[in-house]
């Protein structure tokens, strides 16, 4: 599996990138900026990362603007993704090890640099590997529709 992660941010959560950058460097996995980051507004950001971690290839992806949550709405839009909007390293374990999380949100108004390169690496440290959530991510495809399924 390629270990690269997209990042995708908005002008508001332009001030975690180097922080993200720094963790990702320092974990040994590479990373690739999604065009517009910090120039567009987070629902066109949001939208061309999550497609990139959806279509395959990616390990996973980091979001930022100012809350991490319309990041967040966009991201789950995307068939296959499964966002998270995290402001703890609990959070961020339960999302990527129960929930099958691929795309990190994060608040850059309520989350300081040194939080964001924590949290970072808590995600870069964990995979999916909840055998009894299986069921779970499954019905929650379902019901999207993912899979074709409708309530």
């Amino acid at each position: 599996m390629n270990t690269t992660v997209v990042i995708g941010y908005d002008p508001m959560g332009e001030h975690l990138l180097q922080a993200v950058v720094d963790a990702l460097t320092a974990a040994g996995h590479p990373y690739e900026v999604t065009p517009g980051s910090g120039v567009e507004n987070y629902p066109d950001v949001a939208w061309q990362t999550a497609v990139k971690v959806a279509d395959g290839g990616y390990h996973s992806g980091v979001l930022m603007c100012g809350t991490g949550l319309g990041m967040s709405i966009t991201a789950n839009k995307v068939p296959g993704i499964r966002a998270a909007r995290c402001g703890d390293t609990y959070s961020v374990e339960k999302a990527r090890r129960n929930s099958a999380a691929n795309v990190l949100t994060l608040g850059a108004e309520l989350t300081p640099p040194a939080l964001a390169a924590t949290l970072m690496r808590t995600w870069l440290a964990y995979d999916f590997d909840s055998a009894r959530s299986v069921p779970k991510i499954k019905r929650i495809d379902e019901l999207a529709g993912f899979a074709g399924a409708r309530r």
